[in-house]
């Protein structure tokens, strides 16, 4: 800067009606012979400081002259607000650099003990960068503060944070890293990993970010084992553990970090020699930790090994096979969206087999229908969720001979024995005599009471083809966690033979079914095929407000097509076919259970759509006949031959015929229990076989005589607009002590009352919060459902961690309940101390 500029300057500071005083520290004192030179404007002077003459420029300044404007002019740097006597005035006065740096430092308020910061980095505050470093709003200038701020500029980050910085720089990769390369050009390089060192602990003579991920890798698992992780990854482990946890657990959660931190937690596992040192880790340890994914592995290995050898009672830390399992697939270990559906197989497979071996059927068939709604359906639904996330995550060696045991176990030790002794039971005086409630009651008993309710409003009935009893179980579980929906289940016995034709006929109102030998079927006299048409005339003969309509159609309406469809309407049959398609394609009978998954989705969306678009607030949700599904298909030996026998009509799993049919494998009943004018006898194997008969698809049937097949579901769901506050399960914090002393922290909550017809279950999400309501840990999903009457049952227990930030005792925190979906709404409020001493924000 020539004279001449720093001339016009100073005279535009000095300008003004008010006195002015213009400090100017020059630090090189570099126009210390030039200073005389100047033309001041006006009757401005000069004072130049020597360094001893400080008490006469403040005499002279405050009190001798008050009028006159001056230049203060040091030929040296700015001292240090501590010994500079002149610093009140020099506040309240102006300023003038003449060093590019130093004007610099005067525009931002940086004090002069951060020069000597601010000149190592000249080529920094060139271009755009200055911009930027202004644009962090820096509250306090601290040399500290300098760097970091330098640091988040070049690594382009917008707030001032380390953690921030540093993720950026970690995400720029492990070789040709752009950012660290920045950072040596402007020579910070060596700050940053101090910045390394002090908040992390990791320190070392030649650093890189490879090496820095996995000293926090293991210090992570270090924390998260107790110290028992192999001793040759002790020299790894950072004093910082808390720090480390964060960090980690930052990384694994954050959206743009995770799938970095899974490509590096594989490449880490590598280099520690995992697969060859786990076997030095205790299993309670490995459990404990989520940080790669071989332990999932290891731990699953194990399941494997126990199932495969029967020893369902093993335990790891105390908890059991399932209880590992869910524990595991739950959000807050980092690989469960891996393994979570692995883990839900293996559960469902651990339940078939200890569940097979406790149940045994009942003397009667009305002892056995109530055992089996009481619990036993449960074996099929195992065996339907184990397939299920099999198919859906695809077979391995350690699975082949689990899946072998699980179909041994629910063919022949459960499906074939109970059906065998069901169809010994279940005999033609037996089947007349049943009192509960019968298929062809399902109007009477079910659709007629409901439309008489007080409030009145439309019913409608939806028949899901083929959804058997424990498929419905689990919609009325989900519909259960909807606050909106009120359900209950019941059940009827279906006809024989429990198939589309009969069942579908049998749900309509009706007084006598006539049945054929060619399964031709009339409805008090009105012909009942498969058609809607047929069932929507037979249907209004005694609803004549009324219609019948295909599930797809109602599904693709728009919402004034719904309202024509409906309008009116005091009773409506959907009928919906995603299971029974499915199961009988020849190509597509594998794919059963994605369909009673589908299905059970596709029915609540439904009542959801019905409810939205037209307020209907009444359903029915039942089903013309259930299935049989075997993944094994039978050997031609095992099927039943059809030599020397006479049928009307066959099917693998019936036959119609004018007289009894003599086989040791088949059983013979007359269908004169729906009118008496039918002569015509079902006949169906014994045992869960199927006929021998041309054609595909022996994995899925039905028609025949078996629990799975017979036993239909009816549930009747009553919904209501806006969320409802009554009848919801409570859950509480179990933990006595409220003190939080680690980064991750395990809580135990117990769901006070078991989920009945009567209380609700609900979905929950659990917190933690600061005085301000800032939250400082990451919520945890907490789902309330649990049925069992006794409290130990109903004890959840889930892992916190808290957020990177500054923890005092002196603080108030707080762990917070709130409903899932709205969290403004609590339930409840715990307060909590946090003492987390060696953390280094």
């Amino acid at each position: 800067m020539d004279l001449q500029e720093i001339q016009d300057k100073l005279n535009i500071l000095l300008e003004g009606t008010e006195r002015k005083i213009v400090f100017w520290y020059d630090d090189d004192a570099a126009y210390v012979d030039e200073i005389d030179q100047l033309e001041l404007a006006g009757d401005s002077k000069v004072i130049k400081l020597t360094g001893s003459n400080n008490f006469a420029t403040k005499l002279l300044l405050e009190h001798q002259d008050l009028t006159t404007n001056y230049l203060v002019y040091a030929p040296f740097a700015r001292p240090e607000d501590k010994e500079n006597s002149l610093v009140d005035i020099f506040y309240y006065s102006e300023h003038f650099y003449s060093d590019k740096l130093i004007q610099l430092m005067g525009e931002l308020n940086i004090p002069p003990e951060c020069q000597d910061e601010v000149k190592l980095y000249k080529k920094f505050w060139a271009g755009n960068n200055l911009q930027k470093f202004k644009s962090l709003e820096i509250e306090t200038y601290t040399n500290e503060s300098i760097d970091l701020g330098i640091l988040c500029v070049l690594a382009g980050v917008k707030t001032l944070s380390f953690e921030e910085m540093l993720r950026k720089t970690i995400l720029a990769g492990f070789n040709d890293n752009s950012i660290i390369k920045k950072l040596e050009t402007q020579k910070i390089d060596r700050v940053f990993w101090r910045f390394c060192e002090k908040q992390y602990g990791y320190k070392d003579s030649n650093p890189t970010i490879q090496k820095f991920l996995v000293t926090m890798l293991v210090t992570y698992m270090d924390a998260q084992m107790n110290g028992n992780e192999p001793k040759a990854w002790k020299t790894f482990v950072s004093s910082k553990k808390n720090d480390a946890v964060v960090f980690i657990k930052n990384l694994m959660n954050n959206e743009e970090s995770k799938e970095f931190y899974d490509g590096f937690a594989s490449k880490a596992a590598d280099e520690l020699n995992v697969t060859g040192l786990i076997t030095q880790i205790p299993l309670a340890d490995v459990v404990s930790s989520d940080a790669l994914k071989e332990f999932d592995d290891n731990i699953i290995d194990w399941i494997a090994a126990k199932l495969e050898d029967q020893m369902l009672d093993e335990k790891i830390s105390g908890m059991t096979i399932p209880e590992i399992c869910e524990t595991r697939s739950k959000s807050g270990y980092h690989f469960s969206s891996v393994y979570r559906e692995k883990y839900q197989m293996l559960i469902a497979a651990y339940h078939v087999l200890k569940e097979v071996s406790l149940h045994r059927y009942q003397s009667t068939i009305k002892e056995a229908v109530e055992d089996y709604v009481g619990g036993t359906y449960l074996i099929d639904t195992y065996y339907r969720k184990f397939y299920y996330y099999l198919d859906r995550i695809g077979m391995d060696t350690n699975i082949e001979k689990i899946r072998d045991l699980v179909e041994n176990m629910y063919t022949n030790k459960y499906l074939t024995d109970f059906a065998n002794k069901w169809n010994q039971s279940l005999t033609d005086e037996e089947y007349d005599a049943y009192t509960e409630i019968r298929q062809e009651e399902f109007f009477s008993h079910f659709v007629r009471p409901f439309m008489s309710e007080s409030g009145g409003g439309r019913v409608v009935v939806i028949i899901s083809d083929g959804m058997r009893y424990e498929c419905a179980r689990e919609l009325l579980d989900n519909l259960d966690l909807d606050e909106k929906c009120d359900a209950k289940i019941d059940h009827m016995l279906s006809v024989l033979p429990s198939e589309t034709t009969l069942g579908m006929a049998s749900l309509l109102p009706n007084k006598a079914i006539q049945v054929d030998g060619n399964l031709d079927i009339f409805v008090d006299d009105l012909h009942c095929g498969n058609s809607t048409a047929e069932r929507q005339k037979i249907l209004q003969t005694v609803v004549p407000k009324s219609a019948c309509y295909e599930f797809d159609s109602v599904m693709q309406a728009k919402q004034a097509e719904i309202r024509e469809m409906f309008q009116d309407k005091d009773l409506v049959y959907i009928y919906q076919n995603q299971i029974d398609q499915r199961g009988e394609g020849m190509r597509s009978d594998n794919e059963v259970f994605n369909a009673c998954q589908e299905a059970i989705e596709e029915i609540q969306t439904m009542i959801r759509r019905l409810t939205g678009y037209i307020s209907n607030t009444r359903y029915l949700i039942t089903a013309d006949h259930g299935f049989i599904y075997k993944r094994d298909k039978l050997p031609e030996s095992d099927k039943i031959k059809m030599e020397k026998i006479t049928a009307s009509f066959k099917n693998k799993r019936y036959l119609l015929s004018d007289e009894p049919i003599l086989n040791d494998a088949l059983v013979s009943r007359c269908m004169a229990y729906l009118s008496k004018l039918n002569t015509v006898f079902v006949t169906t194997p014994i045992g869960a076989d199927i006929i021998k008969m041309p054609g595909g698809g022996q994995n899925y049937v039905h028609g025949g005589s078996s629990l799975q097949e017979m036993v239909v579901p009816v549930i009747k769901v009553n919904t209501f607009k806006g969320k409802q506050d009554t009848g919801l399960v409570n859950v509480e914090l179990s933990s006595f002590h409220h003190r939080v002393t680690n980064i991750e922290v395990k809580l135990d909550f117990m769901q006070m009352e078991a989920v009945t017809d009567t209380v609700k279950p609900r979905r929950l999400q659990a917190f933690f919060v600061d005085a301000d309501g800032a939250k400082i840990s990451f919520p945890v999903p907490i789902t309330a459902n649990i049925k069992s009457a006794d409290a130990k049952d109903r004890l959840i227990q889930e892992k916190f961690t808290l957020k990177s930030g500054r923890y005092s005792r002196d603080q108030e925190y707080f762990l917070v309940i709130a409903d899932q979906d709205d969290e403004k709404k609590e339930l409840h409020r715990y307060k909590f101390e946090i003492d987390i001493s060696d953390m280094a924000y």
